[in-house]
């Protein structure tokens, strides 16, 4: 599992000149999905699984694509670009009742990310994901899981399953 916090990095990095990437026709196709899912594999400790499952509570997988603003999106204000990072695309995985069993596995499909978002970004061609679960709060107001993250560049995540594991929050050691 990979950890690290969301703080942008200085980088040294020139930015692009207007007559960018970003401006040309071809940079405003969007970027192929080409082979970029990947899946989350979940392990439960045996008391988290019995309790979601006796309460038919459901897992929730997220992940967010996002890049940190290149200086040239700061400097030029970009929507976003006052925030630490610029989001790219969110997507969302529930799981619920038989899909608890053995290892959950949360399936993310290819994306297409837009070039143009993608050009804000400090390292365009490296796009990060965050992924983070928890429970989907049928049962309970609040999260029951005490759960790692993962955080990445999106091809890291993309080359083998991303493992995460969670217990229950009131469970001593629980990961």
């Amino acid at each position: 599992m990979s950890t690290a916090a969301c703080q942008r990095e200085s980088t040294t990095s020139t930015p692009p000149s207007s007559a960018s990437a970003a401006s040309t026709d071809a940079a405003r196709q969007p970027v192929q999905a080409a082979a970029n899912a990947f899946t989350v594999e979940i392990a439960l400790s045996s008391a988290a699984r019995e309790r979601l499952v006796s309460k038919q509570e459901s897992l929730i997988a997220t992940a967010e694509y996002f890049g940190y603003p290149s200086e040239r999106a700061v400097s030029e204000r970009v929507p976003g670009s006052e925030n630490p990072w610029l989001t790219l695309h969110r997507a969302q995985v529930e799981l619920e009742g038989a899909q608890l069993d053995g290892t959950a596995t949360a399936r993310f499909p290819a994306v297409v990310l837009d070039p143009g978002q993608l050009a804000w970004t400090d390292a365009p061609d490296a796009p990060q994901v965050n992924i983070n679960v928890y429970s989907g709060r049928r049962s309970a107001p609040d999260n029951l899981l005490d759960c790692g993250m993962f955080q990445d560049t999106h091809a890291v995540a993309v080359r083998a399953p991303v493992r995460i594991s969670c217990g229950l929050i009131s469970e001593p050691g629980s990961r």
